[in-house]
């Protein structure tokens, strides 16, 4: 799908909740970077691979959207491909679920986490990473292609 290199990251104050997910994106084909703070997520800034991050609701210095604003600080880089972040949580309600979303993550699984729930949201990621500018550009004349298929006429 994609030839760049591409890294994925684990943030939970919990050992044992950073091991269980990273077993799992190892198992996945992918080797994660693992952290158990919002201070030591600055690092990945210097990452212009980091594709996805797995984050606890809560940390011990911080919560989910510490994590957003720390993984997509804004700079050049990170400009035309932003990580996507997905909280690993059981939420209450739909309407914070919602709130979730606005605050800007990219989704929200189930804590503790099935294997199923992190691949899905791998495949998500990775197929939502195209930079807007590809998304923008169509690739073939999509006038002719409308009307060689008789849908112009």
């Amino acid at each position: 799908m994609d030839s760049k290199p591409w890294e994925v990251a684990v943030v939970s104050s919990s050992i044992e909740h950073r091991q269980d997910v990273a077993g799992m994106l190892f198992r996945l084909g992918l080797d994660p970077i693992c952290l158990s703070s919002v201070d030591q997520c600055r690092e990945l800034r210097a990452r212009p691979n980091l594709g996805l991050v797995f984050c606890d609701r809560r940390v011990k210095d911080g919560d989910y959207r510490d994590v957003l604003s720390v993984v997509n600080a804004t700079d050049a880089q990170r400009l035309e491909n932003e990580a996507k972040v997905v909280m690993m949580a059981d939420l209450d309600t739909p309407e914070e679920y919602h709130q979730a979303r606005q605050h800007g993550l990219f989704d929200v699984i189930p804590s503790p986490c099935r294997a199923t729930d992190v691949e899905w949201m791998v495949i998500q990621a990775k197929r939502n990473r195209r930079p807007a500018k590809e998304l923008l550009t169509p690739s073939r004349n999509l006038s002719l292609l409308w009307r060689a298929a008789g849908a112009g006429a």
